[in-house]
């Protein structure tokens, strides 16, 4: 089973309205992630210690990237007209873009983070993007296949193994 499933961006022009949320993204994207984590209420942490932080920078690259890709496919598609050769190459990119940001948003959904900061970094980050007014990749799947019970899925499993390894309280 794959898990990276592309969910390409519209070809109409409401694709601006993406471009407006995005760029707010790639804005949000510079807050440092040691403040999604809990920075802010006295937690620290190494962030080379846990693949959740790379994890999170891999994907607001990803999703800068896609936003310059669609800002070029819009700007090939006016410039050059739908069926040009030019705007069928910029879709091209377009769509590879896309495809890197679900795998981007896969791999966050499957890495179990490796200390309790990056578990919350990662459901604070998914909380950031849902309320900048983006998406994750099929949603509408509800389920084992779907990003969100994978998400919930892998971040029960990071918890259950720090607490294993002692480096998380029960109560």
């Amino acid at each position: 089973m794959t898990l990276a499933r592309p969910m390409f961006p519209p070809v109409d022009p409401t694709r601006r309205r993406l471009l407006t949320v995005a760029a707010g993204g790639a804005v949000a994207g510079l807050i440092p992630t040691a403040v999604l984590a809990g920075a802010s209420i006295g937690v620290r942490t190494d962030e080379s210690e846990d693949p959740a932080f790379a994890l999170i920078r891999a994907k607001r690259e990803a999703d800068v990237l896609h936003c310059w890709a669609i800002e070029a496919q819009d700007a090939a598609e006016s410039r050059h007209g739908l069926t040009s050769e030019a705007a069928r190459k910029a879709q091209d990119r377009c769509y590879a873009a896309c495809e890197a940001v679900n795998n981007a948003d896969w791999r966050l959904a499957t890495t179990p983070p490796t200390t309790l900061c990056g578990v919350m970094a990662v459901l604070r980050l998914a909380n950031l993007i849902e309320d900048e007014g983006c998406e994750w990749p099929m949603t509408d799947t509800i389920g084992p296949d779907g990003w969100h019970y994978q998400l919930r899925a892998t971040m029960a499993a990071a918890i259950e193994a720090l607490i294993k390894a002692g480096k998380v309280m029960q109560s």
